[in-house]
């Protein structure tokens, strides 16, 4: 490898480098005091660029995004789809989810879910952010940790997602869910939004558009994914979505070095994988002949 390759992978370790790490950091690895502090301390750090991410409104076909987590209930993405395609409830289209720049989907995976069952060529509107997916997930942690909220628990596997669809299909129509937005709905009124919304009129032509888009979901999880419960918490119902979209645009989120004194100190004192990227960066900088020793 050139000296100049090997200078270009020195700079894009240190660049991809969040809170101490080229990964992302689960919830609960974000020191609480580094956190805070790193909430505005984006304007205190000496370079009023470095944490600056392009994020806002993004139109992409739902097929083309990626889970960032495993924890997909069928039957839910299921009564989202029914109820988007039966009263436009909920909004399918407009997914008030954060996406990374490599299409990773951070949040509203059920949405997500609901909509490929429909249609998995459909346009959705999210925000995305111009940074990889590991980087999305340190920053949207840090906000999180800073606000003082708790990760959510989940259950289901997106692998077993496909699998499970037809037979939640068959309990829907023969015993109907709880499930919002279907609360209250009888099994035969399920069976008809299937046959007029989706199938032209024919319940079992609409049972199998339903089973074979559900086969084209994508189930490839981003490597470094944390379970659901170390996965930010963005309620754009209470602001947050706006909140920090807004902090990314104007580097106010001190996630990337150098940072400023305040979140530098607690970060020490922390539990933020560090010395990683660090050692590995110096490491290529020897190599590289940047630096000597």
């Amino acid at each position: 490898m050139k000296l100049s390759e090997f200078k270009e992978l020195v700079r894009s370790v240190i660049k991809e480098e969040a809170f101490g790490s080229n990964k992302a950091i689960p919830l609960s690895q974000i020191p609480d005091a580094a956190a805070k502090a790193a909430l505005d301390g984006g304007k205190k750090d000496q370079n009023a660029q470095d944490d600056v991410a392009k994020a806002g409104d993004d139109s992409v076909a739902v097929g083309s995004l990626k889970p960032m987590q495993k924890e997909v209930i069928p039957e839910k993405a299921l009564a989202f789809a029914l109820g988007f395609a039966s009263k436009g409830a909920p909004d399918l289209t407009n997914m008030e989810a954060i996406v990374s720049s490599d299409n990773y989907i951070m949040d509203g995976h059920h949405r997500w879910a609901g909509r490929t069952l429909l249609d998995p060529g459909a346009s959705v509107n999210v925000s995305k952010v111009d940074m990889p997916a590991d980087d999305v997930v340190t920053a949207l942690n840090i906000y999180t940790k800073a606000k003082g909220l708790k990760g959510n628990p989940g259950k289901g596997d997106v692998k077993q997602f496909a699998t499970l669809i037809p037979g939640a299909i068959d309990v829907f129509v023969t015993k109907g869910t709880d499930q919002y937005p279907l609360q209250g709905m009888k099994p035969e009124e399920i069976k008809q939004i299937i046959a007029d919304k989706i199938g032209g009129g024919d319940f079992e032509k609409g049972k199998a558009v339903l089973i074979a888009n559900a086969k084209k979901l994508p189930t490839n999880m981003h490597p470094n994914a944390p379970e659901r419960v170390e996965m930010p918490v963005i309620d754009a119902g209470k602001g947050d979505l706006k909140a920090v979209l807004q902090k990314l645009n104007t580097g106010e989120l001190d996630f990337k070095p150098p940072y400023s004194p305040e979140v530098s100190k607690d970060l020490k004192g922390g539990t933020a994988k560090q010395a990683e990227p660090i050692q590995e960066a110096k490491r290529l900088q020897k190599l590289a002949g940047i630096i000597k020793g």
